[in-house]
């Protein structure tokens, strides 16, 4: 390995015009609990949002009214409420509802009466915060909301923004409608997605302080592309990924949560050619392949209670795949991934690990869960088929979330060798280049693709521009 650059973080990573109205004031009256620093200047929206839920702000209509119209909306138009939740026609109409039948309460003024609806069919401010695209993940721990994007985390108290546990557990029951999911006392854990938010719910009964939830945003979008990629890692790097895809190399990526495996695994895709069918095997539909890559052959196809991972994986041999792109590799079906791509096909994955180093032995623990295996044997098998391992992993600059490629493991039956590193050491990134084996570039070879890492570098410090986008 050579270190070939380092790269200094400047001191402010993003910087924004400061909002007109005094955030600082309102992060006060509000009790946000951890970077309020980080907040001034940033999100006009979130001022907005303080505003409106914290008693700076008069809704446009009464709450006795509302809960009139709510309990009208209830008891004689159920299916629609219902139907609404998914349903933007049937949204619609129900505005031309409210407006019919209640628009004297509020001089039939169009906009408070898609205000009403929203409240009554929708999740309130929940809804509200997930209408604004720099969202990524919104939780609630039992007394205070969470609110992240890409770069920044707000942690705001509850009771000043009116959240009560009621509020909380008609957020979880809608999701669980929709989902055709029971979420109470014998059915405490409720995962399920609404149109492009994933849950994970938890029942008061097992969590004392108030039921509690995790919300993830999966927008149809590459996060992660070619444009802003030199912030995630250096430019020949993405060369590197293309040309590993072209070569149909196996491929695991690991990384804590947030780090933004999802977004690396959707960027591999994108370099699989169109004609090589992929089958998308998620717990809920999270990438949005199909409607990324339109021109691609994806089947996309996703768990159920009665169909676990394991059983489509399977299921997937027999639909002619040329690739098995499993969302997240969690247990035993870490074993039928391994069948699949000792039959030939080709992999591409993601999980937990604490490096790229120990994918191995953490696919071997998997595999164990729900096989009795020689556990050196599948090691050795997937030493030799799995071709890559990449490790992923973000740090904190200034309230600001940095995401990164740490390394890049090449598998081998022998030893695995580090292909790449970057290490975060004192606020710079210190970059390491290794070399592909010979195995693999005579792989390449045969698809007439060659790969060489750039020539040694002078060590450099390289500051990342104030307005850089943070992956």
């Amino acid at each position: 390995m050579r270190v070939v650059e380092e790269k200094k973080i400047s001191s402010k990573i993003e910087e924004t015009p400061k909002s007109k109205i005094n955030i600082a004031s309102i992060i006060k009256k509000n009790g946000i609990k951890e970077n309020s620093e980080a907040i001034e200047g940033n999100l006009d929206f979130l001022t907005k949002l303080l505003e409106e839920d914290s008693g700076n702000y008069e809704p446009p209509i009464e709450d006795a009214k509302l809960n009139m119209i709510r309990d009208d909306l209830t008891r004689n138009y159920s299916q629609e409420v219902l139907q609404a939740l998914t349903d933007d026609e049937i949204r619609r109409k129900l505005v031309q509802v409210v407006l019919k039948e209640h628009g004297t309460f509020f001089k039939k003024d169009k906009e408070v009466a898609e205000y009403v609806v929203r409240e009554c069919i929708g999740t309130g401010i929940i809804e509200r915060i997930m209408t604004n695209d720099e969202i990524t993940d919104v939780g609630w721990n039992g007394s205070q909301l969470s609110i992240e994007t890409n770069s920044n985390k707000w942690l705001f108290d509850g009771d000043k923004l009116n959240i009560t546990q009621e509020y909380i557990e008609r957020v979880i029951s809608k999701y669980a409608v929709v989902n055709d999911r029971a979420f109470n006392s014998g059915n405490p854990i409720m995962d399920g997605m609404f149109k492009n938010v994933r849950i994970s719910a938890t029942h008061i009964d097992n969590s004392p302080d108030g039921s509690t939830f995790s919300m993830r945003v999966a927008r149809p979008r590459l996060a992660l592309n070619k444009e802003n990629f030199e912030d995630f890692a250096p430019d020949y790097i993405l060369e590197l990924f293309e040309k590993m895809m072209k070569t149909k190399a196996n491929i695991c990526i690991s990384g804590e949560t947030g780090t933004g495996k999802t977004e690396l695994q959707k960027l591999l895709l994108s370099f699989i050619d169109n004609h090589d069918r992929m089958i998308m095997i998620e717990d809920v539909q999270e990438t949005h392949a199909k409607e990324l890559f339109p021109d691609k052959d994806i089947f996309s196809w996703i768990t159920t209670p009665k169909k676990a991972i394991s059983d489509l994986v399977k299921a997937s041999l027999r639909n002619n795949p040329r690739w098995i792109i499993v969302s997240e590799t969690r247990g035993s079906e870490a074993y039928e991934m391994l069948q699949a791509v000792l039959s030939g096909h080709y992999v591409v994955t993601t999980l937990h690990a604490v490096n790229a180093r120990a994918i191995p032995r953490r696919f071997v623990n998997m595999c164990a869960s729900g096989f009795k295996i020689n556990e050196n044997a599948v090691e050795e098998d997937i030493n030799r088929y799995f071709d890559f391992g990449v490790h992923i992993k973000k740090t904190v600059v200034d309230g600001k979330v940095i995401r990164y490629l740490n390394e890049i493991v090449e598998f081998s039956a022998n030893e695995p060798t580090t292909v790449f590193k970057q290490k975060f050491i004192n606020g710079k990134f210190v970059i390491e280049n290794g070399s592909l084996s010979e195995d693999f570039k005579e792989k390449m070879a045969e698809k007439f693709i060659t790969f060489e890492f750039p020539e040694d570098q002078t060590n450099t410090e390289e500051s990342l521009p104030e307005e850089k986008e943070v992956i």
